[in-house]
This record gives C-alpha cells, sequence and structure tokens, in this order.
C-alpha cells in the first residue's frame, strides 16, 4: 500500500505542482541571493566561533509556545529556479501547519499532529483527497528536498548542533550588521565543511531566530537560498488550525485513484 501511495502521489505531486520561473527571473533571483551572500562575507571579518552563539539560538528556539512565519525558497538548479513560498504555523509539544502558496506545491497543505501523523493534501481538485503519510515520507520534503518536519525553528537550531557535533567548523560575526535590502540587524553564522563553506545563516540579533539561510553543494556553488519574514510569536493558536477536514482516503481503492489520474491529465 506504501508503495502504491508513493506511485500516484509523486506522480501527482511532479505532474501537477512543479513551476519554474522564467529565465530573467531565475537570472535575478540568483543575483539577489548571490549579492546577499556576498555582502554579508564582506563585512564579517570579525568572527569568533560559533558553538556558543548555536547554543544561544536553541534557547531562543525551546522559548517559543507557538509561532507563525512567511517563507520563501529558491533552489537554484543546472537550467531552472524552484520558488516555493507558503505559511507556517508551530504549536508546543511540535504540532505544524505547513501551506504551500506555490509555485512549488501550489494549494498543499501537510499538518503533523499530536498522534505523530502527517495528514496531507494536494492543491486544485486534489485537495478533497486526504491522505496519512509518515512523518518522513519523500512526499512531505520542501523544494531542496529538507524534510517538512525538521522545518520548524527547533529542529533547525537542532540541526545546527548536531552539525557542530559531527566536526562541522562555525564561526559567526561577534557584532551584528546591516546587510540592507530591508534586513534587520543580523549575526552572519557560516559552517564550513571539509574546508568549504557549507551553510551560511543571517540570525536575528535580538531575537536569535534565523531570517536568512544559504546551502552550498559540494563544488561551492549555492544551492539553495530561504528567507523567512513575518515572524509572530507566542501566539494563540487554536488546535483546529492542527486539524484537517475530510476522512483518510485509501489510495489503493480504484474510485479514488481514477480520480486522481482523472485530475493530472486534465
Amino acid at each position: 500500500m506504501i508503495g502504491v501511495k508513493a506511485t500516484i502521489l509523486a506522480t501527482a505531486l511532479f505532474a501537477c505542482l512543479c513551476h519554474c520561473l522564467p529565465v530573467s527571473a531565475r537570472e535575478d533571483s540568483t543575483a539577489v541571493a548571490l549579492n546577499l551572500a556576498r555582502i554579508a562575507e564582506s563585512k564579517s571579518a570579525d568572527k569568533v566561533d560559533g558553538r556558543a552563539f548555536i547554543e544561544r539560538m536553541n534557547k531562543a528556539a525551546d522559548d517559543m509556545d507557538s509561532y507563525s512565519f512567511n517563507y520563501t525558497m529558491r533552489v537554484f538548479k543546472d537550467k531552472k529556479t524552484v520558488v516555493e513560498k507558503g505559511d507556517f504555523y508551530y504549536k508546543q509539544p511540535g504540532l505544524i501547519r505547513l501551506e504551500e502558496k506555490g509555485p512549488y506545491k501550489k494549494g498543499a497543505v501537510a499538518i503533523l499532529g499530536s498522534n505523530g501523523k502527517v495528514k496531507a493534501h494536494l492543491g486544485g481538485g486534489l485537495k478533497l483527497f486526504v491522505v496519512e503519510l509518515d512523518p518522513e515520507s519523500g512526499l512531505l520534503r520542501s523544494a531542496n528536498g529538507h524534510p517538512m518536519v525538521q522545518c520548524d525553528l527547533k529542529s533547525l537550531a537542532r540541526a545546527l548542533r548536531t552539525f557542530v557535533k559531527q566536526g562541522v567548523k562555525t564561526h559567526v560575526t561577534k557584532n551584528p550588521i546591516d546587510l540592507g535590502a530591508g534586513s534587520s540587524s543580523v549575526h552572519i553564522l557560516d559552517l564550513h565543511r571539509s574546508g568549504k563553506l557549507w551553510k551560511r545563516v543571517a540570525v536575528d540579533s535580538g531575537t536569535l531566530l534565523p531570517v536568512k539561510w544559504w546551502d552550498y553543494n559540494d563544488e561551492g556553488s549555492l544551492h539553495s537560498f530561504a528567507t523567512w519574514e513575518k515572524l509572530a510569536t507566542n501566539q494563540v493558536l487554536s488546535d483546529k488550525l492542527f486539524t484537517m477536514k475530510g476522512d483518510v482516503k485509501d489510495i489503493k481503492d480504484k474510485q479514488v485513484s481514477q480520480t486522481i489520474n482523472k485530475e493530472i491529465q486534465d
């Protein structure tokens, strides 16, 4: 059942939900991401070891009971840029709601509930078909391949701590800097692996939460660039926000699979 479910949903995802920018827009978005990274580099000469700073980031994330933010991610591939935008909601003890606004997976919604399972639906006509997935399912990944259930701020801070334990070298700007472009005052945290820049994170100097994140591949080229905006912390989020209406459909059911296939063809 899992194999059939994954095959049908994967087909639906790729056929209906992956969209790319025109060439000019791709070039502009890449330039913006690279320019911000270079500005961060040019202004961050005075750095210190980043391990203590990462522990402060973990504490800041742990102190939040609930929050929401808007996010934008750009993944730079050989001949295209995939753009993912959405709204993210989090509530202790680990409830997550992710709403995809597009172009990537536009209309899809995924909710990690208190039972540890994820209920999700695709966009468009497929939103009526609610399915239950394992949190580690390959279908529940951001455009850059990061698991949806590890996109909350606590998990990201934990990941940084894990990287340190794995021997990744970290350095952070001793003093906050201004990147311009409407950015708040930030510290720049750099992670180097095998002697090359692997990740760069712009961390708000007041909240100690990430606001921009660059990922680089093994060749040192920019792989993805993410931004978080309109962060609202410790707000009242109803438990209903983390529920999904509709009965869970059995993807093996003939009528359900035929309906999904029809949506793909249309």
